[in-house]
């Protein structure tokens, strides 16, 4: 009973956010990450054709994501120059809420295929939201079957198919 009472006192808490600082760590951080994945991802071509490399664009971007958040970093630590938002687990709960729901998507169309993934996933977050209309929820399975049938029959792209297609 304890715990559950420490989370819910968290849950309510709101604190601030330096956008500058942790804008600059957590990109920052992922640029950095991603350079040094990108040689063990992204493979050169075994021989040269005289063509740029496929790491060139993604190695800019990166590098330029990783000049511009260490500029934020630099703007919020010397320059002091930041943005401080306050940030209400009430008020943000919807949207994590939906951010849970697309990972646990990915998740579901891995396992049990894009169709039924979609429809489960869309399925509540139109609960979520209080849609009550029975011919939206039809509709939203339709467009699930109709867009893989689109990329399987038209485009010919599989997309992760389940236990029933």
């Amino acid at each position: 009973m304890g715990s559950t009472h420490f989370l819910k006192g968290w849950f309510n808490m709101k604190f601030k956010i330096k956008t500058n600082l942790w804008s600059g760590i957590i990109m920052g951080a992922i640029s950095l990450l991603m350079l040094i994945l990108m040689p063990y991802q992204v493979r050169v071509p075994a021989y040269d054709s005289g063509a740029p490399s496929p790491r060139i664009i993604p190695g800019v971007c990166l590098v330029i994501m990783l000049v511009f958040s260490l500029v934020l970093i630099f703007q919020s630590l010397v320059l002091k120059k930041e943005k401080i938002v306050e940030f209400d687990w009430e008020k943000e709960k919807p949207a994590i809420l939906l951010i849970a729901l697309l990972c646990a998507y990915v998740a579901l169309m891995i396992t049990v295929g894009f169709i039924a993934a979609s429809a489960i996933i869309f399925i509540i977050i139109l609960a979520y939201c209080g849609e009550r209309k029975p011919f939206i929820y039809i509709f939203v399975i339709a467009v699930a079957i109709g867009i893989y049938f689109l990329f399987k029959m038209v485009f010919n792209v599989s997309l992760p198919s389940g236990m029933f297609f």
